[in-house]
């Protein structure tokens, strides 16, 4: 969740408190298209806008492992596109990105194994 009280650049700058060698909060907000909304609130922002913060500020580190649950799930396909193409990004940078979603067809172009639960089964599926 977000601090309403905290801009956005301010929600995610947070992290740069406690996080070992982060990028700037403004160029994470940069990554997912919210350079120009970065002195805005919470409350001023759409969900989708706002479940962007949040992915700012969860890769703003870096991390070795991102576990993203639905994290397309308030955004139009387009901004979806651009957040798969920025997990692809760190994916090659060494973070290990696991989706969970229901948009298959946001990532069906990428060629990264897959697993699908269908009628409680575990498929796996190869990119």
């Amino acid at each position: 969740n977000l601090i309403p009280s905290l801009t956005a650049w301010e929600n995610v700058a947070l992290i740069t408190e406690v996080a070992s060698n982060p990028m700037s909060a403004s160029e994470a907000l940069a990554l997912v298209g919210l350079g120009p909304r970065m002195d805005h609130f919470p409350s001023e922002m759409s969900g989708g806008e706002q479940q962007r913060v949040a992915i700012a500020r969860a890769v703003i580190n870096q991390p070795s492992l991102l576990l993203a649950d639905e994290p397309t799930g308030n955004v139009d396909d387009a901004i979806g596109m651009r957040l798969i193409y920025l997990f692809e990004e760190l994916n090659r940078m060494g973070t290990t990105v696991v989706i969970a979603t229901h948009s298959e067809h946001l990532v069906e172009t990428f060629r990264y194994p897959r697993l699908s639960i269908e009628d409680s089964e575990v498929i796996r599926r190869a990119g």
